[in-house]
């Protein structure tokens, strides 16, 4: 019995006015988290305690209803989701058979030692052991919200745990839907179940990514993006359901499939991650917390000795089976507790094996009972062992990077390149760097005014995409007498490390706009140079093309540079082809431990005209990156003009990106032109 039913305002408990209910649950959210930070508690597990106390099973201030119970599915629902959508998918690849034995061990490890404990030591019957063995040896990511927070979800062990986390919530659902089966209680036989869930997993894995690409080339509003991605979502899930699987895989699927068309540094992640962190997931470990009914099972022994039992062998059993996957791997004690502790709870999942169980009969109350209270305890340790691991794992590597200080400014000119601009600006500034720059430079003269609130308007459009990212972005429109200079000016007064810049279309990019435009910019300005032209948004990209003409000068700038590629390689998570001579091939290959190198093949070539077979390759989702030489008088610089002479000489409809790395530059060695030749470059970039 609750502990305030006795109280004066016995007739005002549970709350069950929506505004007061939905009031008291954004307190909780906002409050515990805050709470827990002081008290240095898990986050995610005080929301579970919250719910706990709050909830009909001890204080009685609040019950549960449909609307809390449809939040609560959407918030795991985004859970299983965004482990999905942010787990490092070369990664996986690589990793893709440690993580299905880690997913094999993880699941029958448990599975086993739940079924003997339940036939030898509980008593139970064959049917009640298999059900909690499928409960245990299954897992619900609930923790991973603690990777995403610390910045871990490309770690090797988290891809690891996210492929094992696959293959063993799809054990654990068939082999749950096959007992149900074999008792003669379910609708659906083992091998229809099969069946549907080929067809299932074939079907979406086919059309989602076609129609995410398709989508995203002809859809241009953020609003769009993210109704669209939820529409898959939502149509997964309840394709899933329809199939007789619980919906936490075609979330997970879902993530997966549409992974590299949603980059972790774009508005749209941004959208996706606020709208689920903040509250939909908060919502559904409070209402698990609720769950619990701490009277019906404080007296129960029969219950308790149940619980106490099952999750002794399933956490074992669990941490028996990251043990053995980090041997195998030889990865750091951190890594064994950080696959340990997002593989230890049980949620959704299990409470949907369990109720489905006890509804056909296969199970009884007090086995209900003892799992409800797994799921609880699981959740706690699972958050305490993750949230303690990461933290770890995060101060140690923390303390021995080196966090190079990179600031990016964005020229904006026409609409039509904007987006684009700030797509990859955004991808490749630094998680924690400071504020970006938008730049709009106008001449002077008689429209001048005009140009200078089309500027205001251009910057206010590129503030609003960097706000929905949640990157800092500050504006500048100036006005001055040539393009080049106001662009060294701006590039010395707000610091600039990397300058990006958009090209005009193809029958604009003559040798004149190479003459005016590209030589006096390698040659006045000192940071690194990034020329683009986007025929295809960049998370549609399917193949990238790097060409490194002549031979480099093997130095930081160049190594920079290099960084930058491999930053756009593993945003786009497409194949990505280095073509160079070997001196060139050997200085990519020498910039250091950069795990993104195995990620890229690498082919010498004899000379540079043998590249041209590599351009004529390329179609319309393919981008060509060149990387330049600061040195225009020199051999690299002859290959690079010939290059740049094939690619826009023909007609073409791929991307391109022109890289220069930086280089320290002496006052007085920049290219000037007049004002009438600067207004008429300007007019030429907002074509």
């Amino acid at each position: 019995m609750p502990i305030f039913k006795s109280m004066f305002f016995q007739q005002m408990l549970p709350i069950d006015n929506p505004v007061w209910k939905t009031a008291l649950i954004l307190a909780v959210i906002l409050i515990i988290p805050d709470l827990c930070r002081r008290l240095r508690f898990p986050q995610i597990a005080g929301l579970i305690v919250a719910g706990v106390i709050l909830g009909p099973g001890l204080a009685g201030i609040m019950e549960s209803d449909a609307t809390m119970t449809y939040a609560s599915r959407i918030g795991l629902l985004f859970i299983m989701f965004f482990a999905g959508i942010q787990i490092d998918l070369e990664e996986m690849k690589r990793n893709r058979v440690t993580g299905v034995i880690f997913g094999l061990l993880t699941f029958f490890l448990p599975f086993g030692m739940c079924l003997w404990t339940g036939l030898s030591i509980l008593g139970l019957d064959i049917k009640e052991a298999t059900v909690i063995g499928c409960i245990m040896g299954s897992h619900t990511l609930v923790s991973f919200p603690v990777i995403s927070r610390f910045g871990l979800d490309r770690r090797q062990s988290v891809t690891i745990s996210l492929t094992g986390a696959l293959v063993a919530i799809l054990l654990g659902l068939v082999l749950y839907s096959i007992t149900v089966s074999v008792s003669g209680t379910g609708s659906v036989s083992a091998l229809m179940l099969l069946l549907r869930l080929v067809i299932y997993i074939a079907a979406i894995t086919v059309i989602y990514p076609f129609a995410s690409r398709r989508f995203f080339q002809r859809a241009s509003s953020h609003f769009s993006h993210f109704l669209f991605v939820m529409l898959l979502l939502a149509i997964a899930c309840g394709l899933a359901q329809a199939i007789g699987i619980d919906s936490i895989l075609g979330a997970f699927l879902t993530g997966l499939l549409i992974n590299r068309f949603v980059p972790n540094t774009s508005p749209l992640m941004h959208r996706m991650d606020f709208i689920g962190n903040a509250l939909f997931i908060p919502v559904f470990l409070f209402s698990t917390g609720m769950l619990i009914d701490i009277h019906s099972v404080s007296g129960d022994w029969n219950t308790l000795w149940l619980f106490f039992m099952i999750f002794l062998a399933g956490s074992i059993a669990k941490w028996l089976a990251a043990f053995i996957s980090q041997k195998t791997v030889r990865l750091e004690r951190d890594d064994r507790l950080l696959m340990f502790g997002l593989s230890e709870s049980h949620a959704a999942g299990a409470l949907a094996i369990t109720t489905g169980a006890y509804s056909y009969g296969l199970i009884g109350l007090p086995v209900l009972s003892a799992t409800v209270l797994i799921v609880l305890f699981s959740c706690i340790l699972s958050n305490i062992v993750t949230e303690r691991s990461a933290n770890r794992i995060f101060t140690k590597g923390r303390g021995t990077e080196p966090v190079p200080y990179e600031r990016l400014m964005v020229m904006l000119t026409g609409s039509n390149t904007l987006q684009a601009l700030m797509d990859t600006a955004m991808t490749i500034r630094p998680k924690d760097g400071p504020e970006m720059v938008g730049l709009y430079v106008t001449v002077g003269g008689e429209h001048a005014p005009k140009y200078m609130q089309d500027g205001k308007g251009r910057l206010n459009e590129a503030s609003a995409i960097a706000a929905g990212a949640d990157v800092p972005f500050v504006t500048h429109n100036r006005l001055g007498n040539n393009i080049i200079e106001s662009i060294v000016h701006a590039t010395k007064e707000f610091d600039v490390t990397t300058l990006i810049m958009g090209m005009p279309l193809r029958r604009s990019i003559t040798s004149y706009y190479y003459e005016n435009i590209v030589s006096p910019l390698i040659s006045s300005v000192s940071g690194q140079i990034v020329l683009q032209r986007m025929t295809s948004p960049l998370n549609t990209i399917r193949h990238i093309v790097v060409l490194v003409p002549g031979p480099v000068l093997q130095d930081e700038a160049f190594a920079e540079s290099i960084r930058t590629v491999f930053k756009i390689s593993s945003a786009t998570a497409c194949p990505t082809v280095f073509y160079g001579k070997a001196q060139a091939i050997d200085a990519v290959r020498g910039i250091g431990q950069n795990p993104e190198i195995g990620r890229a093949s690498m082919i010498e070539v004899n000379e540079t005209v043998d590249m041209d077979w590599a351009i004529n390759e390329l179609h319309n989702d393919h981008l060509l990156i060149m990387v330049g030489p600061r040195n225009t008088e020199s051999h690299a610089a002859r290959s690079f003009h010939h290059l740049y002479e094939h690619i826009h000489l023909k007609e073409n409809d791929f991307s391109t990106m022109l890289i220069f790395p930086s280089a320290r530059i002496e006052d007085g060695t920049g290219r000037e032109t007049g004002a009438r030749t600067s207004r008429d470059l300007l007019k030429m970039l907002r074509i």
